[in-house]
């Protein structure tokens, strides 16, 4: 397929330093640029980004260090050679700020589209491994919406050409080993989360985690979005309300907690050995059971966060089929997910799935 970018690629023109230079610029003939294909962008930096490395090419400062920071907590590609290049416009002329207009996203035949507003919008063309965004300068200065959603979603949108499947859980690790925390919106993921690492465990990932198969296995990444706790959490936790910071998206209101503000040590990355899914209001007392093989297809089925072309099947197989064989659970319990927290570490630390429930029985 042709690239879609082909031919803004035909006619960017040579560089002197970091500056694009063009004919009429030579000239001295105005130069007129409505589609902005000859913005410099001349600030630069080679992203980690989960064991590989891409580069990010800007005409922004602020861009940059908000970029830089997001993904400082991972290793880069051992080579260091780049897999993809992000190119991010900021527009200073484009006056829009948060609250964030809706999104409206596209993905064909590998094209993705993503637009926020008119005049706001990101392009993925997998084939030439190049992403192309232009973003108003007041936008990109609300760093929880930059944060998420849109460098999530630029992220997302590559993700699978880095060799990632995204997978929508909650994460919590001891040491390098993980548990995937899985439900329907509103289970208290985040928050049984957020207390089981209070108790001790890391606090890894809020909304998803990127899987591969590695050298040794099923492999999991934290992502990089803040904590998003809802609103009525803060009946549960009131001390959140001056760790956080508010944030509204579409009809949707969250109170953001960096990762920083967690305190919990980072690893690179971790080793999935098991899955829970939450269910809650639904038991007095906390109840823990194995989760049946179907039920557990269906889940692992769902959660896929974003489902990419035909393409990237084979890869998005290989990921269910490890995901399968992990020991699995359903916990039902009340209102107060600090009454789910205590599982986690209970079922990192079991050696099977009998040994798990007994524990959930003495519980």
């Amino acid at each position: 397929m042709k690239s879609a970018f082909g031919d803004m690629q035909s006619r960017e023109m040579p560089h002197v330093g970091d500056a694009a230079v063009n004919s009429s610029e030579l000239s001295g003939e105005p130069q007129e640029d409505p589609l902005r294909r000859f913005t410099p962008t001349p600030c630069t930096a080679a992203l980690p980004v989960m064991g590989r490395t891409v580069r990010l090419e800007t005409n922004s400062l602020r861009v940059l260090r908000q970029c830089v920071e997001l993904f400082s907590r991972y290793p880069g590609s051992p080579k260091g050679q780049p897999s993809f290049t992000w190119r991010i416009v900021s527009q200073s002329d484009v006056h829009m700020s948060s609250p964030w207009p809706k999104r409206s996203v596209f993905s064909d035949c590998g094209l993705r589209f993503a637009e926020f507003g008119q005049r706001n919008f990101l392009a993925v063309d997998i084939q030439a491994r190049l992403a192309i965004a232009f973003l108003s300068e007041g936008l990109v200065k609300d760093e929880p919406g930059f944060t998420s959603p849109f460098i999530d979603t630029l992220f997302y949108m590559t993700a699978s050409s880095l060799g990632l499947v995204p997978f929508a859980a909650a994460c919590v690790a001891l040491g390098t080993k993980g548990l995937l925390v899985l439900g329907h919106p509103n289970q208290g993921k985040t928050t049984a989360s957020y207390l089981a690492a209070q108790g001790g465990l890391t606090y890894y990932a809020d909304q998803a985690v990127f899987l591969e198969i590695g050298s040794s296995g099923l492999q999991a990444w934290g992502d990089f979005v803040p904590a998003a706790f809802r609103p009525e959490t803060l009946h549960f936790l009131p001390e959140l309300a001056s760790l956080t910071r508010p944030f509204s998206y579409c009809d949707f209101n969250f109170y953001y907690l960096s990762k920083p503000k967690l305190d919990s040590e980072q690893t690179n990355v971790v080793a999935p050995i098991c899955c829970v899914v939450l269910e809650r209001e639904c038991a007095s007392v906390p109840r823990l059971v194995p989760l049946a093989e179907a039920d557990l297809s269906t889940w692992l089925a769902a959660s896929i966060a974003f489902k990419d072309d035909g393409q990237f099947d084979e890869q998005r197989l290989r990921i269910l089929e490890a995901l399968a064989r992990l020991p699995a659970y359903h916990l039902a319990y009340g209102s107060d997910p600090a009454t789910a927290a205590p599982f986690f570490h209970r079922l990192l630390t079991a050696h099977d799935g009998r040994d798990a429930t007994k524990d959930a029985k003495q519980a």
